[in-house]
């Protein structure tokens, strides 16, 4: 980041930074691409879709029927699998990173539970930067085990360094701010200078 010292000074480039990054990936803005490249990447980026697009599997439903416990009593959903990778773990910016998801849900037939998924992005000191929500009921309606993926766009002047992904499917109630965490997981990955 030696580079950049001489037009911002290095206690406020950080936040800088971070602003722009949590801005572009909640879709409220774009960051400028550099000089030295990156357009083509920006204007592609622009109309992404960055939502989750989770598939059923059949065999894997199959298999984590018979090594899971049923549904507990009363509960009208319930999450026996949660995890998430991503892909690659070290990521140039103007490149997309992909999150891959893999949940093996129990839910009641007459279930009606609106089901929200919550992505949210923090710096290696722990610093909040971006939160994004979906609604992912439509996709998860019946038991069994869906695989998904996203892709991240790393926009062109993300700051390198270390981030954490945190991910949490979440039974939103009738109040907006009432939810309950089903789920939760995190995976870490780094952005790294563009050489």
């Amino acid at each position: 980041m030696k580079h950049l010292s001489y037009f911002t000074a290095p206690d406020r480039l950080i936040p800088v930074l971070l602003a722009a990054l949590s801005l572009f990936i909640s879709g409220c803005a774009t960051v400028p691409p550099p000089e030295n490249g990156c357009v083509q990447f920006e204007v592609n980026s622009k109309d992404g879709d960055y939502s989750t697009k989770y598939v059923y599997s059949d065999p894997d439903s199959e298999v984590a029927e018979k090594n899971f416990k049923p549904l507990p009593r009363g509960q009208s959903v319930f999450v026996r699998l949660y995890s998430m990778y991503l892909a690659p773990s070290k990521i140039n910016p103007c490149s997309y990173l992909t999150i891959h998801k893999d949940v093996y849900i129990q839910r009641s037939v007459k279930s009606g539970t609106a089901l929200e998924e919550i992505r949210e992005f923090y710096t290696s000191g722990g610093t909040l930067i971006a939160t994004k929500a979906e609604s992912v009921g439509n996709q998860l309606r019946t038991t069994g085990y869906y695989s998904g993926d996203t892709l991240l766009p790393i926009p062109p002047n993300a700051p390198p360094g270390k981030y954490r992904i945190v991910s949490k499917l979440v039974v939103k109630g009738k109040n907006k701010h009432n939810l309950t965490v089903l789920a939760r997981t995190n995976a870490s990955f780094e952005i790294v200078p563009r050489k």
